[in-house]
């Protein structure tokens, strides 16, 4: 569904399946979703998935498949998604200035034109946009001047690395057995370290990961590359305010629109961190490493756990 019904930021978000079984629910029966003890109601999904359904031949063709959970949980994801730029914003006193939002729509044709190929309609496009703002405005404010100091392995095998990451976020004190071991490069170059400062002007690649999504004391697993030939397990110590470099104060004009709104995507995961995410089960688990919803948690495109020493402060 992600190859069709695209995203501004990440491949394919999501959560909300159109609802049949019986499911006990977040924990209000009426809820597809339950972000910071905000409702998203089913109903507002099932509306949304049927409007979808109507304008996007994909979708129907995924619906005649009995693959109509995948429809629904993009559709939730972006509400999910879009309480979580809210709250961002909210954060970080950002107005957005509705006649950009207007405009971009516009640019693209009207709604209807924007809001084609995407699980948006005419209605909700406005919002959309106006997250993809909020996100821009929270990427340009901590391109240049955020750090994260952190201690990392590599690891070719996708299994060993999220399981190695589960148990350093058990004990910690695993962390430093595991750069030892861990293999080096083709070029002979040691895959791990310890006390890495890593800033996205000095290592773009790593732009749109969770490593910007997270408080200190996490423990993620994610792709290192896009051929997913490498796995980087991450212990995030430090979150760090630094002085941009001489030359780097336009960085964000130059960089991919969508890689600038996938990095403006972590920054308010990172503000929203606080916010407990509940999922119906009826539609699966949230999956904050591509910000979107799967059918369990074994369908996780990576890892994110604080270490136990962190849940005992």
């Amino acid at each position: 569904m992600s190859t069709v019904l695209k995203r501004f930021s990440l491949v394919g978000v999501a959560v909300a399946l159109l609802a049949t079984g019986c499911g006990a629910g977040p924990s209000k029966a009426s809820s597809a979703a339950i972000v910071g003890g905000q409702s998203i109601g089913l109903g507002t999904v099932q509306d949304r998935t049927v409007k979808v359904l109507k304008k996007e031949p994909a979708a129907q063709q995924m619906q005649d498949q009995g693959k109509l959970d995948q429809v629904s949980r993009l559709v939730l994801a972006d509400e999910i998604t879009h309480k979580i730029a809210d709250y961002a914003a909210q954060r970080e006193n950002i107005t957005v200035d509705e006649t950009k939002v207007y405009d971009a729509v516009q640019e693209k044709g009207g709604p209807e034109a924007a809001a084609k190929q995407s699980e948006q309609d005419a209605t909700t496009i406005y919002r959309r946009q106006r997250d993809v703002l909020v996100m821009g405005e929270l990427a340009k404010r901590n391109l240049s001047t955020l750090e994260v100091v952190i201690d990392f392995f590599q690891s070719k095998d996708p299994k060993e690395a999220k399981e190695k990451a589960a148990e350093v976020a058990a004990d910690p004190s695993k962390m430093s057995r595991f750069i030892q071991e861990a293999p080096r490069t083709t070029g002979g170059q040691q895959a791990s370290a310890t006390n890495q400062r890593v800033r996205v002007t000095e290592n773009p690649s790593l732009v749109h990961t969770m490593l910007w999504g997270v408080k200190p004391g996490t423990v993620v697993a994610f792709p290192a590359d896009e051929q997913q030939s490498s796995w980087m397990v991450a212990l995030v110590k430090e979150r760090n305010r630094v002085s941009p470099t001489p030359g780097e104060d336009d960085l964000s004009e130059r960089i991919d629109p969508r890689l600038l709104g996938a990095f403006g995507l972590r920054i308010a995961q990172f503000l929203a961190a606080d916010l407990e995410i509940e999922v119906n089960p009826r539609y699966g688990v949230w999956d904050p490493t591509d910000a979107t919803v799967v059918g369990n948690a074994g369908e996780r495109a990576g890892y994110v756990g604080v270490t136990a020493t962190k849940n005992k402060s």
